[in-house]
C-alpha cells in the first residue's frame, strides 16, 4: 500500500473576499467514490516505477496499493458582526487513477487485499470529513485566518499520515500479513466510519468489537445523502456495489422520521472453494440527534452471482392493518434440475415502538406470494407467478388484502 495526500487550497490568498465560484468540482486525475465501495476495476494495472524500485530494494512485491487524496477549496469569506470571518469550505476525498493492483492479486480467492486497500481509503475519507468539520464549525481572525487554517490542516494531516503509517506497519510488518492485527484494524476503521470520528485508531478490541453487533448505533452527518450514509455505515465486511446504489433510499412507512433502506453484497468461498455471494438488507432507524440504529432485514444467497434486489415495498399481507415490508429478489439458476431465474420473495413484519435489531420474517405470508422459477424446470417451461410489485399486489388483492 501507498497512500498519497494532496490538498489544494483555493481562496486563501489575495483579498479576503476574493470570489471563487465553486460548482461540482472534482480532484485532478481522481474520482469521488464515496457513493459505493471499491472494486478491482478501480485500480490501474500499472505499478509506479518509484514504488516498485523501493519494494525491490527490500525484496518485497506490492500486491496492490491505493492513493487517496484529500482536496479542499472555499467560497469567499463572510465578515461577522464580531469582526471575525467564516468561510464555506468544500472538502473531497478522491480515489486516484494511479492506484495499482496485480493481475495475480485479482485472481486470489480472498477479499483480504481489497479489504486492506478499502480500509486505507476509508481512513482518508474519515479524515476528509474531520477536516471539513473542523474548518466549517468555527470562525477565524480576519487578519490571521490563513495561518489558522494552515495550522488546523497541518495538525490534522500529521495525524493522518501517522495513522496510515501505523496501520500498514502493524498489519504488514516487513511485507508479511498479520491477520489478527488486520482484523483489529478493520474494526477500528469501521468504528471510526460509523461514528464519523478519527478517535478509534488506537482503541483496544473491547472498544471496537461492537461493530459486529446487531442493532449497532451509527451516526449520520448533517445533510448527508442516504446513499453516502449507507456506504459509510455499511456492516463490517460488506460492500455496497454500483448495482445496489439505486436501492439505497429513505422510507417513512413505519416511522415518523425517515429510515434508510440499503442492500449490500459479500463474496465468499464455500468448503469446496466455490465462489458464492450473499446479499444483506438493512434498515437504519433514526433515533434522534443524528444517531441511527442499523437493523438487519435478512440475508439472500445466490448461486455463483450476487442476488439481485428487484424491488422493496410495503403492503398488507397478514391479519393486522399495518403494512409489511416485501422484498423481491432474483438469482440465476443453472443446474440439472432447472435453468432460468429464481424469484425469492420475503415478507417482514411491521415494527412496534421498540426499534428491532433484526426484523421478523413472516414465512406464512411469504408463502402466499412466492415467485418460483422463470425458465425451464425438469426440461419443461416454468413460469414464475410473482416477479414484481404489481403482480404481488394483484395477487394479494385476490386474497382479500386491500393495499
Amino acid at each position: 500500500m501507498r497512500s498519497l495526500l494532496l490538498v489544494v487550497l483555493l481562496g486563501f490568498s489575495g483579498q479576503l473576499f476574493a470570489q471563487h465560484k465553486i460548482e461540482d468540482w472534482i480532484a485532478p486525475e481522481g474520482r469521488i467514490l464515496n457513493y459505493r465501495t471499491l472494486n478491482w476495476k478501480d485500480f490501474q494495472n500499472k505499478e509506479d516505477q518509484e514504488h516498485a524500485e523501493k519494494n525491490a530494494a527490500k525484496n518485497l512485491q506490492a500486491l496492490a496499493y491505493v492513493c487517496p487524496s484529500i482536496y479542499m477549496t472555499s467560497d469567499s469569506g463572510e465578515l461577522l458582526d464580531n469582526g471575525r470571518v467564516t468561510f464555506k469550505f468544500h472538502v473531497k476525498c478522491a480515489f486516484q487513477t494511479r492506484s495499482f493492483v496485480r493481475e495475480s492479486t485479482m485472481d486470489l480467492k480472498s477479499n483480504y487485499v481489497l479489504i486492506h486497500e478499502q480500509d486505507h481509503y476509508d481512513i482518508a475519507l474519515t479524515f476528509a470529513n474531520k477536516l471539513y468539520s473542523d474548518l466549517s464549525t468555527r470562525d477565524f481572525d480576519k487578519e490571521k485566518y490563513k495561518d489558522e487554517v494552515d495550522k488546523i490542516y497541518k495538525d490534522l494531516m500529521d495525524k493522518y499520515h501517522n495513522v496510515q503509517k501505523t496501520y500498514d506497519g502493524e498489519v504488514n510488518p516487513e511485507g508479511t500479513e498479520d491477520t489478527a492485527k488486520q482484523s483489529l484494524w478493520d474494526m477500528r476503521i469501521k468504528k471510526g466510519m460509523e461514528n464519523n470520528s478519527i478517535d478509534f485508531y488506537g482503541s483496544p478490541l473491547t472498544d471496537v468489537i461492537t461493530v459486529k453487533s446487531i442493532g449497532q448505533s451509527v451516526k449520520r452527518r448533517d445533510n448527508e445523502a442516504p446513499l453516502q450514509f449507507a456506504v459509510r455505515c455499511r456492516p463490517l465486511y460488506w460492500e455496497l456495489p454500483e448495482e445496489m446504489m439505486k436501492k439505497a433510499t429513505e422510507v417513512t412507512e413505519w416511522t415518523k422520521l425517515p429510515a434508510v433502506l440499503a442492500f449490500y453484497t459479500q463474496r465468499f468461498f464455500d468448503e469446496e472453494n466455490k465462489e458464492c455471494y450473499r446479499t444483506l438488507g438493512c434498515l437504519f432507524f433514526a433515533q434522534g440527534n443524528g444517531q441511527y440504529k442499523r437493523s438487519i432485514i435478512d440475508t439472500f444467497y445466490g448461486e455463483g452471482q450476487p442476488v439481485k434486489i428487484e424491488s422493496a415495498f410495503f403492503a398488507n399481507c397478514d391479519t393486522d392493518q399495518a403494512k409489511e415490508l416485501i422484498i423481491v429478489a432474483s438469482s440465476p439458476k443453472k443446474d440439472k434440475a432447472g435453468n432460468g431465474t429464481i424469484y425469492i420473495n420475503k415478507v417482514f413484519d411491521n415494527i412496534n415502538r421498540a426499534l428491532p435489531g433484526k426484523l421478523r420474517r413472516l414465512d406464512d405470508a411469504g408463502e402466499k406470494i412466492q415467485g418460483g422459477l422463470e425458465g425451464y424446470l425438469g426440461g419443461k417451461p416454468s413460469k414464475a407467478k410473482f416477479k414484481n410489485e404489481k403482480e404481488i399486489l394483484d395477487g394479494l388483492k385476490k386474497l382479500g388484502y386491500n393495499n
